[in-house]
């Protein structure tokens, strides 16, 4: 385990691994489909507790950054972030009302402290988001197919340029040209983009 990660409260690592289940990574390697959900776009691929982690610290997280993550699935990147990396605030983004109200209740403590929130929303409509178009995000997390990529590229291509650092699991985001400055791991599928530092 890395010094970052040493250096958490043990009792919120406890209780963070307590309230997620950890998958098989060698067992997870598709993504699982739900019904009624066009996976094409953003696949609900459950990401092991240890990669939340080394995602997060990969992105240099830290106290004052607001996180978006899109596309929350059981919300476990927005509690590690508050509950483990003590950011400032972050919110989740869920197609799926019953992930939202999964992640709402094992948040729920946060949530009363009004520093994460979830909510419901198509992501195919990002341009009439309110949450996506705010400018309060400095790390968005992101698990996009390279369909829905290309789909959201004005927006992520935005959000890169005016210095938010974005994490991409299991499908890097090479294909889109306004992202560089990677920083990543193909083997364990994280890739940050980061502006700060381009030449």
């Amino acid at each position: 385990m890395s010094p970052s990660v040493l250096s958490q409260d043990s009792e919120q690592l406890k209780l963070f691994h307590s309230k997620y289940p950890d998958y098989d990574e060698e067992e997870q390697e598709l993504p699982l489909w739900i019904e009624g959900v066009d996976p094409t776009y953003a696949p609900f691929i459950p990401t092991s507790t240890r990669r939340v982690i080394l995602a997060l610290e990969m992105a240099h997280l830290k106290s004052s950054d607001m996180v978006l993550d899109v596309g929350s699935g059981d919300g476990r990147f927005c509690y590690a972030a508050v509950a483990l990396f003590g950011a400032q605030k972050a919110m989740g983004i869920e197609y799926e009302q019953d992930l939202v109200e999964k992640s709402t209740q094992l948040a729920q403590d946060y949530v009363d402290q009004g520093r994460i929130s979830f909510q419901r929303a198509d992501l195919t409509d990002w341009r009439q988001s309110s949450t996506m178009q705010s400018k309060t995000w400095s790390v968005v997390v992101v698990v996009l197919s390279p369909e829905g990529g290309t789909d959201m590229e004005e927006w992520l291509v935005q959000e890169f340029e005016r210095g938010v650092r974005i994490v991409a699991l299991v499908f890097d985001l090479k294909q889109l040209k306004g992202l560089h400055c990677s920083v990543g791991d193909s083997q364990e599928g994280i890739w940050v983009y980061e502006k700060q530092g381009c030449i």
